[in-house]
């Protein structure tokens, strides 16, 4: 599941109205809160029906998701920010198919160069 952000969330559907607010929790840094989305999804009924409702003209704060890594609820590098703080740009990644041969090549002798090959190229039983 990817990270429910609030744009993404159904504010008129009990199980959805929460479930961004719910992700990142203060507490251990770096650390994803450990818990199911369907149990996200119980808690921001369970909010939901005890009168709960999101006031946007009050909210100080906004979820900014991790720019780099995994986009999944359980990347714990995403962090509440003050509202309306400039989100960082998450890199484009290359395209491998619009490259030349000699631009993947580059591309490979780095992978390579950086140990990311190594299970496949160096591989003990390769010989």
């Amino acid at each position: 599941m990817s990270i429910p952000l609030h744009e993404h969330c159904d504010q008129d559907t009990p199980e959805e109205a929460f479930v961004w607010a719910l992700i990142g929790l203060p507490g251990p840094r770096n650390s994803p809160l450990m818990v199911h989305p369907e149990t996200l999804g119980e808690w921001s009924k369970h909010l939901w029906d005890l009168g709960f409702r999101h006031a946007p003209e009050d909210q100080t704060k906004e979820y900014h998701p991790p720019a780099r890594g995994h986009h999944h609820w359980l990347n714990g590098l995403g962090q509440w920010l003050p509202q309306g703080t400039d989100r960082v740009v998450v890199p484009d990644l290359p395209d491998v198919t619009a490259m030349t041969a000699e631009e993947r090549a580059h591309v490979v002798r780095q992978l390579r160069d950086h140990g990311d090959l190594a299970h496949l190229v160096d591989r003990p039983d390769a010989d």
